[in-house]
């Protein structure tokens, strides 16, 4: 294949993606009422994603096929979701899981 007829597929495949998606849109009466249903969904799409990247960090902590549950992974896991509980910011549930982590480690 060459490189225009690969880019002429990436082109058609980008537009029929947009159609279908813009489909779903223009099916509904009026978009401001899709929008304000969605929101509530939406607002739960980043804690997913990030719970997606971090549990198999967490659960798989050697490079085998099989679940290794670390304990003080899993325990370093809930002070992190406890201090993203209380704190508005990202940064101080990153320092404080990989501090308690660390602690852990040290300790136990």
């Amino acid at each position: 294949m060459d490189n225009l007829s690969l880019w002429l597929l990436f082109f058609a495949a980008g537009l029929g993606t947009f159609f279908i998606r813009l489909s779903f849109i223009q099916l509904h009466a009026s978009s401001a009422a899709l929008i304000e249903r969605s929101k509530p969904i939406l607002a739960l799409l980043p804690p997913g994603i990030l719970a997606a990247l971090c549990m198999p960090g967490i659960v798989f902590t050697r490079p085998t096929n099989e679940y290794q549950i670390d304990p003080l992974q899993i325990l370093a896991a809930l002070v992190t979701i406890l201090i993203a509980k209380y704190s508005s910011s990202v940064f101080w549930p990153v320092v404080g899981g990989m501090l308690c982590l660390w602690l852990l480690r040290a300790y136990g």
